[in-house]
């Protein structure tokens, strides 16, 4: 699996950000050339009582909503990191984690400070059952 090591490093941020409460939004953007599929937002959603992930794909025409398990979120990534994806983004309330590809598709993980101050309400309500 390519750029294994950075996604597992996204993935271990998020499941912390997950169980803390402070997970607000995972995003991947920035594509490479002209393609249909513009970004991929990760939200939470609770579905039969669990925890999962509300993933919307943005095409230039349409959106396509899938809900899909957490344990998915490697496997998308995965697929779609570099492919169309350059850049790959967890936002919490702590800090935001980037991981960008450059030119010759060498990906750097990067700590910025936080964008958003309020962690995503679904997974918030979710915590306090």
């Amino acid at each position: 699996m390519i750029y294994s090591e950075q996604i597992n490093v996204i993935f271990e941020h998020l499941k912390t950000s997950l169980s803390n409460g402070t997970f607000a939004k995972l995003t991947l953007g920035k594509t490479v050339g002209k393609n249909e599929l513009t970004n991929i937002y990760f939200r939470t959603v609770v579905e039969n009582e669990t925890l999962k992930f509300n993933v919307t794909f943005r095409y230039l025409s349409e959106e396509i909503i899938e809900i899909k398990p957490i344990e998915d979120v490697v496997m998308l990534l995965s697929q779609y990191l570099n492919n169309p994806f350059l850049t790959l983004i967890l936002f919490t309330t702590e800090k935001d984690i980037l991981i960008k590809l450059n030119k010759k598709r060498i990906a750097t993980v990067t700590e910025m400070d936080n964008t958003f101050k309020n962690a995503d309400p679904v997974l918030l309500e979710y915590l306090k059952k």
